[in-house]
Parts: structure tokens; sequence; C-alpha cells
């Protein structure tokens, strides 16, 4: 038998503190009473409250609790609790697959990715996609760089055209993007810096380095070489 998680674990502490909270003006193992401010039945496996605080029913297949403070309901495929603060969800894997909604925002965690609303715009994470560079950064660790690969909705507000050989890019902060049709959509993926690409300014942290007899601007994993017009990325064998 496996051992219940800490979601499953709170879920059923709060299912219980609102079992007694509903329950607790009358004994939940009377077998049948009723009276002015409540009602209590009894039989085997099943069990039911209800009083002026709420209700709460245990069946041989879940629980469930309703109070003033919330809701709770517990069953074989998973667990769900409605508070004050917000909603909390979770499926028969725990682990991957939930979602909770509260008064700042809503996430929601399956097998395929994960999408957040919150109060400054939306997130979604689905093989390596975001709705938008800043939907990205907010849920990266810090100093990370964006992969090759990365799925953008949409190209950083503050990104500048290049173009390359009759090829456009999207340039940002030591990254370059190239426009693809990703699932029938327009997409703009990370794609490694392409050689010859022109920029005015360097990134912050570049640091100069000297291979051969030439010096170069290193900048993350990208090097660039100066020419008139800028800096040209260039490709060290």
């Amino acid at each position: 038998m496996t051992q219940p998680t800490h979601r499953q674990q709170r879920v059923r502490i709060l299912i219980t503190v609102i079992v007694i909270a509903a329950a607790g003006f009358a004994s939940i193992d009377a077998q049948v009473r009723a009276g002015r401010r409540a009602a209590v039945s009894n039989d085997g496996d099943k069990k039911a409250a209800a009083g002026p605080r709420g209700a709460a029913v245990k069946g041989e297949e879940g629980y469930a609790a309703a109070g003033p403070r919330g809701a709770v309901a517990s069953g074989e495929e998973g667990y769900a609790a409605v508070g004050r603060r917000g909603n909390v969800v979770t499926g028969e894997e725990v682990d991957v697959q939930g979602g909770a909604v509260g008064r700042r925002g809503a996430v929601v965690v399956g097998e395929e990715g994960a999408a957040a609303v919150g109060r400054y715009g939306g997130v979604v994470v689905s093989d390596n996609r975001y709705e938008s560079y800043e939907a990205w950064r907010r849920v990266a660790a810090v100093g990370t760089v964006m992969a090759v690969g990365t799925m953008l909705a949409r190209p950083p507000a503050a990104a500048t055209t290049v173009v390359v050989t009759n090829s456009t890019y999207y340039y940002h902060d030591n990254v370059y993007y190239s426009k693809v049709m990703n699932g029938g959509e327009v997409t703009y993926q990370v794609v490694a810096p392409p050689a010859g690409a022109i920029i005015t300014t360097l990134p912050a942290n570049c640091q100069t380095v000297r291979v051969g007899n030439a010096d170069y601007s290193q900048c993350g994993t990208t090097y660039y070489t100066r020419v008139s017009n800028g800096y040209q990325v260039v490709v060290l064998q």
C-alpha cells in the first residue's frame, strides 16, 4: 500500500477539520438522531451529518464536507478543496496532475505540460513552449539562459530584427529567434546564433578573449568580432 503524499495528507487533514466543524454539533457515531439544530445518520461505513454550520458525508468510496470556510471532497480518483483563499484539485497521479485557483492566479499541471495565469498575464509551458519571454522569465531560475529549441508564442517586446543571407531573425538579450510553424501556429523558436548576424550593441557581461592573433568578444557561448557597423557573430573552430 503506497504512503500518502504531503498534499494528500494536507487534504485529508482539511477534510477532518471540516468534518469536525460540520458535525461538531452532534456525535456522528449515533445511529440516527435529529434535533432542532442537527441531524446525524450512521449506517455502517456510511455516515452523514448536517447542521447550521455545514454538512459532512462519509461513504464507502470517499468523503465530502462543506462548511462556512470551504468544502472538501475525497474519492478514488483524487481530491478537491475549496476555501476562502482559492481552490485546489488533484488527480490520482498527484505528482504530475493538479490545479490550483486563488485570488492571485491559477495553475494547472498535467502530463503534457503546465499553464499558469496571474495578475500580470499568462504562462504556458508545454513541450518547452511559453506564451512570452516575460512568461519564461517568471518561471526560469535566476541566471538561466534560454535553451535552443525553446518556443515563444510571440517574440520579446524589445527584440530587434536581424537579417542574415535573406533569413530574418529576432534578437534580444543575446538570444536569437526564428519564426517557425508549430502545430499550425506561428511560433518563435530559439536558434543557435547565426554566423554573420550583426548587432549594434553587445549584451551585458561580455568579455574579451584572444584566439590566435585576433580578439573577440565572448558573450555566453557566442563570439563576436568588431565590424564597421557593430558586432558580428563568428563561429570559432
